[in-house]
């Protein structure tokens, strides 16, 4: 969804690539913006526009569907790999830049050789997956001070690109302390927890270490 802002990391992640991606996304959200705004909408409809609405999540999702159906497994291997790419974009701080990306790709790599079913099993819910995660990402800067147009294009108080949020007493500032110190880190603990639990393979792996660490102990 960040791709429609040019100083997000989705932006600068592949470079020239995700560059070209932001100066599509951009003007699209903007014309889009431009065509359905309501009498009291203002603004440009550049950031956190069409990428932020539940709408624009349920299309990409389905293209990516119709594109894997399409022409297979270099299109699932290529979401794959930039999901996972942004996915681990936090061990930038410890391993920048490209050896982050190679890390992606061999990851990819390990699920379509050693996941059941590789990259073929992910066939028509990948783009589930990527609709689901749009979502949660525009939920998650709904609970942000500038809140998301999750709900477009229904109109509310004569704005078709209504800012949904929570009550501004619990909102917070994108990159503040509460996102820093409280919400990246519980993130982080739940997306360990899922890969353990929904990941075929971990688990075990994971228990075994567990008792060694115990047995070491």
């Amino acid at each position: 969804p960040d791709l429609d802002h040019p100083a997000s990391v989705a932006t600068h992640r592949f470079s020239v690539f995700s560059w070209l991606a932001c100066h599509a996304v951009r003007p699209l959200s903007a014309t889009v913006y431009s065509l359905t705004r309501g009498r009291r909408d203002h603004g440009r409809g550049t950031h956190r526009g069409l990428t932020h609405t539940a709408v624009g999540a349920v299309l990409l999702g389905l293209g990516l569907n119709l594109a894997s159906a399409a022409w297979g497994t270099p299109v699932l291997l290529g979401t794959l790999f930039v999901c996972i790419a942004l996915a681990i974009k936090g061990l930038d701080a410890l391993v920048p830049g490209p050896p982050s990306l190679v890390i992606a790709a061999g990851l990819t790599y390990a699920v379509q050789e050693w996941v059941p079913g590789g990259t073929a099993g992910t066939a028509g819910w990948l783009g589930t997956a990527v609709t689901l995660g749009m979502l949660v990402h525009a939920v998650g800067d709904a609970v942000t001070e500038s809140g998301a147009p999750l709900l477009w294009p229904v109109p509310i108080r004569g704005r078709t690109w209504y800012p949904v949020g929570g009550p501004r007493v619990t909102r917070f500032r994108t990159g503040g302390a509460v996102e820093s110190w409280i919400v990246a880190p519980a993130l982080t603990v739940a997306t360990l927890v899922l890969a353990v639990l929904v990941v075929p393979g971990v688990l075990p792996v994971f228990l075994a270490v567990r008792d060694q660490v115990q047995r070491l102990l």
